[in-house]
């Protein structure tokens, strides 16, 4: 069977896809992140976001509170974990991410709230 004509020389069909005039530019990718990256939020608004608290409790920074807060975020993000080893349809991993960094973050507080704590031992005495 004869090839069918195209109309084009027989040398530029090759180079006619080639050309830079006639390419497409590049599609973009449906690929997105789940959410876009938040700026860094203050404490309250951060677990505003991540927690049902009353404005109270966020507002309240005594060492008791924060370790309510803790508590509060640690079994937020078990059931996170379950819903998601499950493979719930409720499963949010932007939440599993928020609500980790916001907890994280806590912790650190906590942590560095207790190191700046004065120490009450002997060695605290001593010169």
């Amino acid at each position: 069977m004869a090839p069918k004509p195209s109309g084009l020389p027989h040398e530029s069909r090759a180079t006619f896809a080639a050309s830079p005039e006639r390419r497409r530019a590049p599609k973009p990718s449906r690929i997105r992140a789940t959410r876009p990256p938040q700026p860094h939020l203050d404490r309250r608004t951060a677990i505003a976001k991540a927690l049902a608290l009353w404005p109270h409790e966020i507002e309240d920074e005594s060492g008791s509170a924060r370790e309510r807060v803790l508590a509060q975020l640690r079994q937020a993000l078990r059931a996170e974990r379950r819903r998601g080893l499950a493979g719930h349809w409720a499963y949010d991993l932007a939440r599993h991410v928020e609500l980790l960094r916001v907890y994280r973050e806590e912790l650190a507080a906590v942590a560095g709230s207790d190191a700046r704590a004065p120490c009450s031992g002997s060695s605290a005495t001593k010169p």
